[in-house]
């Protein structure tokens, strides 16, 4: 199996080492780019574009509560990435609140589990999903 390309954009360092952790469990390596602010994502997402050279993710996981440039706003670049489809993940601490993003391109709209071990379960199976089944 080839190694997964995941870009990940999230700005705290508890979740950055739980999302980690998980998706890099079972043997199954993932190359994972991190980001912690949205402005840093967008420009890497903009090198993307088919004159540029890099890596294409497989997956791009990103917060929605980013500084400067937040997950929901990352999608409207992603967007201008017309010859790949990448699947975006937006990770929300603020509860079922506000409206998901969907209408702008994300696949899923997640919220963080309080609990470790549940938040390292849902990240179980988005690789499973995400990562295996699904690309």
């Amino acid at each position: 199996m080839q190694k997964k390309n995941v870009l990940l954009i999230e700005n705290c360092f508890l979740d950055v080492i739980l999302i980690k952790e998980s998706l890099q469990q079972n043997g199954e390596f993932c190359n994972i780019n991190l980001f912690e602010d949205g402005f840093e994502a967008v420009v890497q997402i903009e090198n993307l574009l088919p004159d540029q050279e890099g890596e294409i993710p497989d997956l791009i996981i990103a917060n929605e509560e980013l500084i400067v440039i937040n997950g929901v706003n990352i999608l409207s670049h992603i967007k201008s990435l017309n010859h790949f489809y990448i699947p975006v993940i937006i990770l929300t601490s603020t509860g079922p609140y506000g409206r998901p993003p969907f209408n702008k391109g994300a696949c899923s709209y997640i919220n963080k589990p309080l609990e470790v071990m549940d938040f390292i379960e849902v990240f179980k199976e988005i690789k499973g999903y995400w990562l295996t089944m699904a690309n």
